[in-house]
């Protein structure tokens, strides 16, 4: 019973991450109106969360470690919770930047500290568990925009959006307090030996890095490309909507996939979903909508099927995990950051060429992983 409970409680949480994490984007304009700054000005928070992100996971790891896992979620949570009571009462684009650099550390503090406390709480057989955790972190995503559009619709602004969300996540610091923090349990042996742990790591932390390189990639920028090839804004700015549908939508059905399946097979299945639909960007006539569906399904359960994998073949303490959450902020920051330069320099028509191209850095560094580890 306090597995079922504990579990419920990580995916409730994992909604509020979700709605953190996908505010920032509807809300861009509001916050710029809030402050008088203009979009470009503006556009720098993104980099301040993405720092937040990267700072809060390194500082995430060595703390699980260190004090229970609830008590530091607690405290995330906390910080978390008043960032996002301040967000409206911002007077300056300084205020803003240091409230998402906050948010952005305790939002992966948060998300890092959700998959230790289920893989610890659930062990070998987490896989299923884990998908369902990200599941609920895509739904959270998708809430965001319907939770500001209804602050909106009372009367009240995006402003009281943020509250709501906040008032939301306000319950889960009590409701964690009540139970108890699964604890790391060192494995009387390992399948990869002491000796290749390092490098095996290090391939997995590979793989991590180019995946949400590739999934940001598509989320910042398949709408931008809509727009520069020739789609109306409104219909261009609704693929992302359908890309994190169907993103949703595929991890939902791998949550019984996998009990027919093993996260490796999973994992080769959505390299040939993501590299198909590259492919369809450059050589089809498809809707954009039916790309962005099919690339949402590409990317919809790769990262919780590798965690789980890559907790098969070795243990992922706080340190570890903390450093997975590293190469996610890395990630998000690097291939989006790269794909304006490149297609100011090139058009529009490079990006799907990026998409390929990271779609086949991913399978190559999966493949070498898989190598390493064959057999486990």
């Amino acid at each position: 019973m306090k597995e079922l409970t504990r579990t419920a409680l990580y995916c409730a949480m994992f909604i509020a991450v979700g709605a953190v994490a996908g505010l920032l984007g509807p809300s861009l304009i509001y916050l710029a109106d809030l402050i008088d700054a203009s979009v470009a000005e503006i556009s720098i928070v993104f980099t301040a969360r993405a720092i937040g992100n990267i700072l809060g996971a390194l500082l995430a790891g060595r703390m699980f470690d260190r004090w229970q896992g609830h008590h530091y979620l607690i405290v995330m949570l906390l910080c978390m919770i008043t960032g996002l009571l301040l967000v409206p009462f911002s007077t300056g684009l300084s205020m803003l930047v240091v409230l998402f650099f906050l948010l952005g550390a305790t939002e992966v503090s948060a998300n890092a500290g959700g998959n230790m406390m289920m893989l610890w709480l659930h062990k070998e057989k987490v896989g299923s568990y884990v998908t369902i955790l990200h599941l609920c972190h895509s739904a959270g995503s998708m809430l965001a925009p319907l939770i500001l559009v209804f602050a909106q619709w009372t009367g009240h602004g995006y402003g009281a959006g943020y509250w709501m969300v906040a008032l939301y996540a306000l319950l889960l610091p009590l409701l964690l307090w009540r139970q108890p923090s699964p604890t790391f349990e060192v494995r009387a042996s390992e399948v990869v030996p002491a000796t290749k742990q390092k490098a095996t790591f290090l391939a997995f932390l590979t793989v991590i890095f180019l995946y949400v390189g590739f999934e940001i990639t598509i989320a910042g920028w398949i709408s931008t490309y809509a727009v520069l090839s020739g789609e109306d804004q409104n219909t261009a700015a609704i693929l992302v909507t359908w890309f994190f549908v169907s993103l949703s939508l595929g991890r939902l059905f791998s949550v019984f996939l996998l009990r027919w399946i093993t996260p490796r097979q999973g994992i080769y299945g959505l390299l040939v979903v993501s590299f198909s639909g590259s492919l369809m960007m450059i050589f089809s006539d498809a809707s954009l909508v039916v790309i962005a569906l099919w690339l949402g399904l590409g990317c919809s359960a790769f990262f919780p099927m590798l965690f789980s994998y890559a907790n098969s073949i070795m243990a992922l303490n706080g340190k570890r995990t903390g450093y997975v959450f590293v190469c996610c902020g890395l990630g998000a920051l690097v291939a989006p950051s790269l794909t304006g330069p490149i297609i100011e320099a090139f058009s529009a028509a490079a990006f799907p060429y990026l998409l390929l191209v990271l779609a086949l850095l991913m399978a190559f560094s999966w493949q070498r992983l898989a190598g390493m580890t064959r057999g486990s």
